[in-house]
């Protein structure tokens, strides 16, 4: 992404709220619409519970529960084709399941919207996913152009959501949030050298939301004004560009906590120049004590993990590594109190090039941890940066969805290229891997206590899903490709509740 471009995506990402008229234009993404239909006026979505505080926003429903939810937050932005958003269903019941999709424009955006910045109607169109199968949407049918948030209600559960961003330079996928918190926190974000970082805030409930935002850099601690008592209104969502107050900052974590009501919280990073790149990142509900990143790779790039500290106390972050036959020392790294940190896992000297390894840290307080990896030197196929943030949870069962389905990949020549699981317990966990809805077996393996095992591209390519099952707790992460380098686009596992 050259600096013009980012700087063009900046001021088209400005404070909303604060815009009236303003217009952030939106490239539809060509993407398969499975049993979609216009039904006409929106109605106010339903209000969801808030998530558990230690619970990360990503578990899904199991089959048979009554109803379910999935929220995505905005990730299509800017002029040019920078970014378009698809969205992707994912049904592991052995039922079809209905539900009504909610698509909102930001206000101050698209022609609907008036010169005093009044927020275009919402769009609610019906969704049915097929037994055992998938669906691709594209949000932004239909609508105007603008920054949008989705929202779906189910009538069933065993159905979960993860959406791709996809543009020139680059692209990324992530999950779409199943519940709603009154918290939300990031790390690892930046807007350095011309990187871009929005906020995307989106309150699906009836009720508004009023929010306190912070960040925590290298520099400081910086808490804008305007950012303090911030109103999020019902069934609306406010998007920011954090580079308005938070300027030339290598190293930004975000803290939102809400004064009133609950809402979904999301970050679009944008890498600048020749390291350019797309991270599209659901916030974590709570900080918490234990991260799991189940597969790394350090490949002549970089691989850095990013360690946020929002508590009033100063704690130390251990981080262990897990090889398939290899012991590491772990490393630790002290955070003082709202502060952040890093830690260089491709320079450290302690890991071996091109071996996948698992990476758990474990902190004396509740922190919040992102991995950024970046391509090597000569690499070629973008993007060239990315990341995310790990998960706070180890299951026994877990649904992987794939960046796209068959006939809609979220991104030209989308496909999976390694699927991740790591043991952090003390005993060895007997793992099966088959294709979600359909059972068709992929891979059965015994992963060692503190070590982990990578299925390749041999084995997991292609746009098919993912079920996990194991008999101890693992941690799961799916690479896919095309990209500069393992890790530049990956995401997490989706935790089946009990």
């Amino acid at each position: 992404m050259t600096e013009s471009m980012s700087r063009r995506a900046r001021q088209q990402r400005r404070p909303l709220r604060s815009a009236p008229g303003q217009v952030v234009a939106l490239v539809v993404v060509v993407a398969i619409v499975v049993g979609v239909a216009l039904v006409g006026a929106a109605v106010p979505p339903p209000s969801p519970a808030p998530a558990p505080a230690t619970a990360d926003g990503v578990p899904v429903a199991p089959v048979g529960s009554y109803s379910s939810s999935a929220f995505c937050t905005g990730g299509a932005v800017g002029p040019d084709g920078l970014a378009g958003t698809t969205d992707f269903l994912t049904n592991t019941s052995p039922v079809a399941v209905q539900g009504t999709m909610t698509s909102e424009v930001a206000p101050g955006t698209g022609s609907g919207a008036s010169g005093s910045g009044t927020p275009a109607p919402p769009t609610q169109r019906a969704v049915v996913v097929p037994a055992r199968g998938q669906a691709a949407v594209d949000p932004a049918a239909g609508l105007p152009a603008g920054a949008l948030a989705t929202w779906f209600a189910f009538d069933g559960g065993g159905v979960a959501v993860n959406q791709v961003t996809a543009g020139p330079d680059g692209w990324s996928t992530a999950p779409c949030a199943s519940r709603l918190s009154g918290s939300w926190s990031f790390a690892g974000g930046s807007t350095a050298g011309g990187d871009a970082l929005t906020l995307d805030l989106a309150n699906p409930t009836p009720t508004d939301a009023v929010v306190d935002v912070s960040f925590l850099t290298s520099s400081g601690v910086i808490v804008p004004s305007d950012y303090q008592g911030l109103t999020v209104p019902a069934g609306q969502l406010v998007s920011e560009n954090v580079g308005d107050f938070v300027q030339n900052q290598s190293e930004v974590a975000t803290v939102v906590t809400a004064q009133s009501g609950v809402l979904v919280a999301g970050e679009l990073q944008q890498w600048a120049g020749s390291r350019g790149g797309i991270g599209l990142w659901l916030g974590a509900p709570a900080p918490a004590t234990v991260w799991h990143f189940a597969q790394n790779t350090n490949t002549g790039g970089s691989v850095t993990f990013h360690l946020a500290n929002p508590g009033t106390t100063a704690v130390v972050a251990t981080l262990s590594f897990g090889l398939p036959v290899a012991k590491v020392v772990p490393v630790q790294v002290s955070l003082p109190a709202q502060s952040v940190a890093t830690f260089s896992a491709s320079s450290s000297g302690r890991l071996p090039g091109q071996s996948a390894y698992a990476v758990d840290v474990r902190s004396t307080g509740p922190i919040v941890v992102a991995r950024s990896v970046q391509a090597p030197s000569g690499a070629s196929t973008p993007p060239m940066s990315g990341g995310g943030p790990g998960t706070t949870t180890v299951a026994t069962h877990w649904l992987v969805p794939a960046p796209g389905v068959p006939g809609a990949p979220g991104a030209v020549g989308a496909t999976v290229d390694s699927l991740g699981v790591a043991d952090p317990g003390s005993a060895p966990a007997r793992v099966v891997v088959t294709v979600a809805g359909s059972g068709a077996p992929v891979y059965a393996m015994t992963v060692a206590p503190g070590a982990l095992v990578v299925l390749g591209s041999a084995t997991v390519s292609g746009l098919r899903p993912f079920d996990v099952r194991s008999t101890r707790p693992v941690s799961v992460e799916e690479d896919s490709g095309p990209s500069g380098a393992p890790g530049v686009v990956a995401s997490t596992g989706m935790s089946f509740t009990s």
